[in-house]
């Protein structure tokens, strides 16, 4: 039986942000916010230097850059949000997230999300797209898999790079979503965000 990957499951997780106030001190506020713009006054009004994103249910935490826009997506197993817009153009780095539930493995994770579709194939998770290539990259091997994705949906085609990481209570899908013209111009705002996650350790 082949094992299903549930990225949207209906359960409600508390999730928090943690900043640190000074890189010498270790001082943590714990709040929440409704909007970014609330989040970022809040950070201004109390000097904090550095906001980082923990989900200790899941097992990650990940620095948050100034200019990342978080966005609510209405459920704790997606999380992420948007880069500065270039030519209009505002691109996103989401986690999705499956909790391991003991009946499937990371490999059978990745072939979900990769899969073994190629050239003009449908990827599992989707028959809006279309595959138009898949390279398997040496970046972030320290973390886990990561591709470099061409994705065509009606006319517009999407460079993506895919993070695919196991925690101990979870697989996740980084996904960092971009136009032909946008992706190099943003691919190092992804490298600096990658930079700040660290998977957390049992």
């Amino acid at each position: 039986m082949k094992p299903a990957f549930s990225l949207f499951p209906l359960l409600f997780l508390a999730i928090c942000i943690n900043a640190q106030v000074s890189p010498d001190s270790a001082q943590i506020h714990r709040d929440s916010f409704a909007t970014t713009d609330e989040l970022r006054a809040k950070q201004a009004e109390k000097d904090i230097e550095q906001l980082t994103y923990i989900d200790s249910t899941f097992r990650f935490k990940v620095a948050i850059p100034d200019w990342f826009h978080l966005i609510d997506t209405g459920t704790p197993y997606i999380w992420g949000g948007t880069l500065p817009a270039v030519d209009s153009i505002e691109n996103a780095i989401v986690f999705k997230i499956s909790p391991q539930d003991g009946q499937a493995t990371f490999g059978e994770f990745t072939d979900f999300v990769i899969g073994k579709w190629g050239f003009g194939g449908h990827p599992n998770w989707s028959d809006n797209f279309v595959c138009m290539g898949i390279k398997e990259l040496e970046e972030f091997a320290g973390l886990g898999k990561s591709y470099k994705v061409y994705l065509m949906n009606g006319a517009l085609l999407y460079h993506c790079q895919y993070v695919l990481i196991e925690t101990p209570a979870a697989f996740l899908w980084v996904d960092f979503t971009a136009t032909q013209t946008t992706f190099e111009a943003n691919k190092g705002k992804f490298d600096e965000f990658m930079g700040g996650f660290e998977v957390m350790k049992e």
